[in-house]
Parts: C-alpha cells; sequence; structure tokens
C-alpha cells in the first residue's frame, strides 16, 4: 500500500510525505468510511479525523505488529465509530415488536451469490446501527467481543443487534428482489 520509506519519511513530518500518503490510502479510506456513512459532507469529515490520527500518530506504526494496511483499517474503523456515536447521538439498539423477534431463524443468506449493487442497495437503506454491527462483524471480521468494546454495549447486544440486522437484511433484500422481478 505505501513505501516504508515514506512512511519513516511521514514520522519525520515530512509535508511531501503526508501528501503521499494521503494520495496512496484515502480511496481505500473511504471505502471503509462508505460503508458505515451515508452523508457525502460526514464521509469528508470522517476523512479528515482519520487521517489527522494517523498523521498525529503514525511514529507509533509498528509494521512488525500489523501490515500498514491493517493499521490504518482499524484507525479508520475506530474513527468512523466515533464519529458515529458523537454525531449520530442515536441509539445502537432498534426495538422490535416481539412477534417480529420470534421468527423462526431462516438459512444463512448465501452473500456469494448475491448481486452487489441489490445488496449495496439494501444494505445502505438498512438503519445505522444495524449496518455497523453488520459490517463491523461480516465485513471488518470483528468479533462480538471486540464489537462491544468498540461501541460500549454488552456482547450479547451485539449478537442479538446482529440477528435482528440479519432478519432486516434478508426481509428488505427478498423485497428489492420482487421489486426487480415484478417491476
Amino acid at each position: 500500500m505505501l513505501d516504508q520509506s515514506i512512511i519513516k519519511l511521514c514520522v519525520r513530518k515530512d509535508r511531501k510525505a503526508f501528501q503521499q500518503c494521503y494520495e496512496a490510502c484515502a480511496p481505500y479510506v473511504y471505502s471503509i468510511v462508505k460503508q458505515y456513512i451515508q452523508n457525502v459532507e460526514e464521509r469528508k469529515d470522517v476523512m479528515q479525523e482519520v487521517f489527522a490520527h494517523i498523521f498525529n500518530s503514525i511514529e507509533k506504526f509498528n509494521e512488525k505488529k500489523a501490515s500498514f494496511k491493517t493499521w490504518i483499517s482499524r484507525i479508520t474503523i475506530n474513527q468512523t465509530i466515533n464519529h458515529i456515536k458523537k454525531n449520530k447521538k442515536h441509539s445502537f439498539l432498534i426495538t422490535l415488536h416481539p412477534e417480529i423477534e420470534h421468527y423462526e431463524e431462516e438459512q444463512q443468506l448465501a452473500f456469494d451469490q448475491i448481486n452487489k449493487a441489490v445488496f449495496k442497495k439494501v444494505l445502505n437503506k438498512m438503519p445505522t446501527g444495524y449496518r455497523t454491527i453488520f459490517l463491523l462483524y461480516h465485513v471488518d471480521g470483528y468479533a462480538h467481543g471486540e464489537i462491544s468494546s468498540i461501541l460500549n454495549i454488552n456482547e450479547q447486544t451485539s449478537r442479538s443487534q446482529l440477528s435482528r440486522a440479519l432478519k432486516w437484511l434478508r426481509k428488505h433484500y427478498k423485497e428489492q428482489l420482487k421489486a426487480i422481478s415484478y417491476g
């Protein structure tokens, strides 16, 4: 992703190296932020927060512990979640009617067979709390214990919210497919 010599120059606060780092990493960082934040202006704010954090803490990067891409990914996810917590002031919990919660579990969606465009459209409509936990678990690979720490929620809450997110996703994905099929 980024040459080690540029990272070393960034540690020395070299402006050109910062620029090269930004140009090399911005598309990757943006792709992560875009999954969590729908509003374009908010994405820009988060991008600034992410790169400010990267540049202010780049001396803490240790290539023996993780790759630069992994390090940036963690920072991006953490900054994005912090932004959501700070600015959205919403609950990550979404109350469902009891009868919906007790529906029998359907078989896990075969995500590798889902039409990506339809899936992204549905995912973008998913409530922020559900989407955040879904992305942290299924896309970014965090365990429920890690998600509970990041979001300051109970681990069981993370599990139940993921289950609800999957139910929501199944329902709305099926509806979207029907709409496409029947025009």
